[in-house]
């Protein structure tokens, strides 16, 4: 029989710590999740819970206590003691005021402590996982409005799931160690009566669940009047602005009659909902009467039998009986608050969900492609930064963009790689610094932290311009020799008029123009000292000038270059050059040729073209000689030295007093010009 007993128990157990997670598995999920089984955490956060229902526990005992002496001082006050009165009352005041009501503020600041940590440990995680850099690459490729709600319903549901979850699990320990201590003080009191009272309790509770529909229904009545009240004002609203094409069309009829209809749904809407609310009190108001005449009711068979009755048994009978009923009422409350916590856990699941679509479709591109992925480590030369050994980079669609990367870049070295737009330049980008690993092959990067990756939008958080040159670096965390490099910077790019507004806070990123952020990025490299900067077509903005000027500093401050971009002028600020092509195919490294001197041109040779003379070119035919295809370097050098001969020529021509257009100077349209047939033949 006992044995029967303990499994019917160990059931009834099971049963109920099963309930939580029939109404909500998610939450349970995501709380096994954060706090594993046999792990620290989840042993912390029991303990402190068991800490709660002892509180809880000793606050009603001090309550008994107090409640105890007040019972006394009636009893004194029934003899006419007047001392005996006043102790007893200073007693239960001083139970009161010095024990329960602590004991209360404990539990209630105690509790809130654990809120507090455990919404922010919660609100933590989801805002680290919001905020890790492979959710921010591949925030771009999620649909803007659909990203934005997840992460705000997470950021704001994470909390929210934390403090439901907490008190569903605080309120359901309080409830239980209440039920046991106020079926523990019936026993003690009169140990027949305890089992009617509780067992009255349990019958009440069910009675007033039961009675919940008619309360729903009465819910859904105002709601459906709450909808026939805006019905009419639309229809009231729509025959007061048409008013006229009614009356012409005779169709006033009609529309009251509608009207009138809607009214009187309405009408009825209200009166069910009175009825059914009415209904559903009923019962409860009676079954609150009869809690307070019950156990005064109890005490009655000891009446019978002789018993002397004294107002601290019933007393104790009333508060327990009521403190039993309260307790069930959590119970039941506390299914709703599970529902609430579900809901806040299905919007942090939601958002994990999204984060985790990219990985689920980059695992279903390796495993179509036989499930190769990038591997990306560090160097095991100190002199190397980058070591890239046939890398191959595909897209999500599982399409190979790059094939077969191979390059070293040293330090003291600057590489450019150069190709036509979507060739995967980006993508390469985001493969060396992890970011993307859907390919096959190797890359080793020193680590990310001595990395600067500079795009062609910088990013610019909201701060002072100080901020924005330091970013990651915190302002407060920097020294006077960091803000001397930070100026020295500034003035070698061009930026020394904005040393004075470095503290002052605005929309830098609006308020600058897209050169000027292009070379505040350049100083950010340069302060947060970094060994490996990397530009994905970070200069495009610049002019010549102010490009050559960010590359020189660079190369002063900066161990290692590696630019990414199809401009022709790119490769002559680095060592090396390598070109990939637009189906992913790489060309040879190539080094850098000098920089483009423009030819002199004497001014004897200038006067004899203009007599006639014939002029040998000796560099033109070495060009012409040398040249075996398409060069984009050669003919951006071809241009320049066409330019510059051309302003020799305009020059030579005012000091000679000659005619531009003799030594072949064709002038620049105006105007005045355009449309019109120039008034002579270039080629005559």
């Amino acid at each position: 029989m006992a044995r029967k007993t303990l499994d019917r128990a160990r059931a009834a157990g099971t049963l109920i710590a099963c309930a939580p997670r029939v109404v909500s598995p998610k939450t349970c999920d995501l709380i096994e999740s954060t706090f594993p089984a046999s792990s620290h955490d989840r042993a912390e956060l029991l303990s402190r819970l068991i800490a709660l229902g002892l509180l809880q526990y000793a606050q009603h005992m001090a309550s008994y206590r107090a409640w105890r002496h007040s019972a006394r001082a009636w009893g004194e006050i029934a003899r006419g003691d007047a001392k005996g009165t006043f102790w007893a009352i200073a007693r239960a005041f001083g139970t009161f005021a010095l024990v329960a009501e602590p004991l209360r503020l404990s539990r209630r600041t105690y509790r809130a402590l654990l809120r507090r940590e455990l919404a922010t440990r919660f609100g933590g995680d989801v805002v680290n996982a919001m905020l890790t850099d492979e959710a921010l690459a591949s925030a771009k490729d999620e649909p803007i409005e659909s990203a934005r709600e997840a992460a705000a319903s997470a950021a704001v549901g994470a909390p929210a799931f934390a403090r439901a979850a907490l008190d569903a699990a605080a309120d359901g320990i309080e409830a239980c160690v209440a039920m046991v201590y106020h079926a523990q003080c019936l026993f003690q009191s009169s140990f027949w009566s305890a089992p009617v009272l509780i067992g009255s309790a349990l019958i009440g509770q069910v009675a007033q669940n039961a009675r919940t529909f008619d309360g729903y229904e009465a819910k859904k009545e105002a709601h459906r009047a709450e909808t026939a009240t805006a019905r009419l004002r639309e229809l009231l609203a729509h025959a007061r602005t048409d008013g006229e094409a009614i009356a012409l069309a005779n169709g006033a009829i009609t529309e009251a009659e509608e009207a009138m209809a809607t009214l009187e749904a309405g009408q009825e809407f209200v009166y069910r909902r009175e009825v059914l609310n009415a209904r559903a009190s009923f019962p409860s108001d009676v079954y609150d009467a009869a809690a307070n005449l019950l156990p005064v009711a109890t005490v009655l068979p000891r009446l019978v039998r002789g018993v002397s009755v004294n107002a601290w048994d019933i007393q104790v009978a009333m508060s327990s009986f009521n403190g039993i009923r309260a307790a069930l009422a959590v119970l039941v409350q506390n299914m709703s608050t599970l529902r609430t916590a579900e809901l806040h856990a299905g919007h942090v699941s939601n958002l994990y969900d999204a984060l985790d679509v990219s990985t689920v479709r980059g695992l279903a591109g390796d495993n179509e492609s036989g499930g190769a992925s990038v591997r990306v480590d560090t160097p095991e030369d100190d002199m190397s930064l980058v070591e890239v050994d046939s890398l191959s980079l595909r897209g999500y669609d599982g399409q190979e963009i790059i094939r077969g990367l191979d390059f070293v870049l040293c330090r003291g070295d600057s590489l450019a790689v150069v190709g036509p737009a979507g060739c995967g330049k980006t993508m390469l980008v985001k493969a060396l610094v992890g970011l993307w690993s859907y390919g096959s092959g190797s890359a080793r990067v020193i680590h990310r932290s001595r990395v600067c990756v500079l795009s062609r939008k910088p990013y610019f958080p909201k701060g002072s311009l100080l901020d924005v040159c330091l970013y990651p670096t915190s302002s407060a965390d920097i020294g006077t020799d960091t803000r001397e490099l930070l100026t020295d910077a500034m003035v070698a790019l061009g930026l020394g008029r904005h040393i004075d507004y470095l503290d002052a806070i605005a929309p830098w990123g609006d308020n600058l123009s897209p050169s000027e952020q292009q070379r505040f990025a350049v100083c950010r490299a340069v302060v947060n000292r970094v060994d490996l900067c990397v530009l994905d077509d970070a200069t495009c903005a610049m002019d010549p000038k102010d490009r050559a000027a960010s590359y020189d500093v660079l190369k002063k401050h900066v161990s290692g270059i590696l630019s990414l971009g199809d401009e022709v002028s790119l490769p002559k600020h680095h060592s090396r050059t390598l070109r990939v092509r637009s189906d992913g195919t790489l060309g040879d490294f190539e080094e850098m040729a000098s920089p483009v001197t423009s030819s002199r041109i004497n001014v004897r040779d200038v006067a004899r073209e203009a007599i006639g003379e014939p002029l040998v070119d000796v560099a033109s035919e070495e060009s012409d000689s040398s040249a075996s295809g398409f060069n984009p370097l050669q003919m951006e050098a071809n241009r320049r030295e066409n330019q510059f001969i051309r302003r020799q020529k305009k020059n030579v021509a005012r000091a000679l007093g000659v005619n531009p257009q003799k030594f072949g100077v064709v002038p620049t349209p105006t105007k005045s010009t355009k449309g019109k047939p120039l008034a002579f033949d270039p080629l005559a």
